[in-house]
């Protein structure tokens, strides 16, 4: 299909707009920013091209699926809160003008343009969409000081980025079948809930991003076995090849954002220091269990906490003192021990576990920030 010129000369400035947006730092600015770039580059859109419609006779039925679905999210989300209590949120007038109302015309501009993005049929335009979208997600999803250093950058990395690539695969499917109107719809009620229950639970942060990486996919699957024409002759062996694959991956992407999370008995830390160097060296990642008074003996490597610093050392010696054990630590490469001593209050947590090497990038990137 020959692709229009008008095409590329209406997604560029928008491509420009939206990067320029994305150094703005006040976040209401940001908001306002963001929701004006995406409703005028819908509107010279729709008008420079010509809109082709989606007849698929499901979309209206994806809609209320897609709505459903969303429901049963916030509920479910909600509900949580009576295990981990109860934020208020106070709605004042301000929040229509600065959040609600800028929210809302970003998603309902955004899903409009992707859909005749996407209508267009081109895989270049499909991918650089697919890009910018989720990028949109991300600037809505984050605080606007996530390039403020390593520790905020790694955060809005799994709070936001990852759960935004996760559901822009939702809709980016959504929109090329069925169009704009079940995104809308999704969307609407995901991002706008808690300014209209004025509640929202306590559930950390990490299972939030959980939550949100792997339920989109699951919509995604629903959708596509429900609403997708399928063959009565289907390869076996390649559909169980493909479903174990997708197991084996959902279950490590799983245990991986259960380590990563903290929130857990088992956790993950990379190392970036070489006092361990010879057993565990810098670069690795080490999986480490909660410390509940396991029996801790000489030649043991522990994860304790000093200066709020968490440190991963080897215990050299361990002496009880007026009914206190006192335990003495001292780093693999160093020359001298650790200077003083601990106690069972200091100490987080009992190795497991050493994966060599793959904690290389985090310190890459660590490094870019200093």
């Amino acid at each position: 299909m020959r692709i229009d010129k008008r095409l590329y000369i209406c997604v560029a400035p928008f491509l420009g707009a939206l990067l320029l947006v994305s150094f703005i730092r006040e976040k209401i600015a940001q908001n306002i920013a963001l929701a004006l770039v995406v409703a005028i580059s819908a509107a010279l859109l729709c008008h420079a091209l010509k809109k082709r419609d989606i007849h698929d006779v499901h979309k209206n039925q994806v809609a209320w699926v897609m709505a459903a679905c969303a429901t049963i999210m916030v509920v479910a989300f909600f509900l949580t809160g009576i295990a981990f209590g109860f934020n208020k949120i106070s709605i004042k007038p301000a929040f229509i003008w600065n959040f609600i109302l800028p929210y809302g015309l970003t998603i309902i501009s955004a899903e409009i343009l992707r859909s005749v993005l996407l209508a267009q049929k081109s895989k270049l335009v499909a991918v650089i969409s697919y890009v910018a979208f989720v990028w949109i997600d991300f600037l809505i999803l984050c605080d606007t000081s996530f390039f403020a250093n390593f520790e905020y950058f790694i955060e809005a990395l799994g709070l936001a980025f990852l759960p935004a690539l996760a559901s822009g695969a939702l809709y980016h499917y959504v929109a090329g079948k069925f169009g704009a109107l079940p995104n809308v719809v999704y969307k609407l009620i995901i991002f706008l809930y808690p300014f209209v229950i004025a509640y929202e639970s306590q559930l950390s942060s990490a299972l939030v991003s959980f939550a949100r990486i792997f339920l989109p996919i699951g919509i995604l699957l629903l959708v596509h076995v429900l609403y997708t024409p399928r063959s009565f002759v289907v390869a076996k062996r390649k559909t169980v090849v493909s479903t174990i694959t997708t197991a084996i991956a959902a279950l490590l992407a799983s245990g991986y954002i259960m380590l990563i999370s903290q929130q857990f008995q088992y956790k993950l830390l990379i190392i970036v220091t070489d006092s361990m160097s010879g057993s565990i060296d810098k670069g690795d990642a080490i999986i480490y269990e909660d410390y509940d008074g396991q029996t801790i003996e000489v030649g043991d490597v522990i994860v304790f906490t000093r200066e709020e610093n968490k440190i991963i050392h080897r215990v050299m010696d361990i002496k009880k003192i007026n009914g206190e054990l006192r335990y003495y630590t001292k780093g693999d490469a160093n020359k001298g021990m650790d200077s003083g001593y601990i106690t069972d209050s200091s100490i987080v947590g009992v190795i497991n576990l050493n994966i060599k090497y793959i904690g290389y990038p985090t310190i890459w990137i660590r490094s870019l920030f200093e």
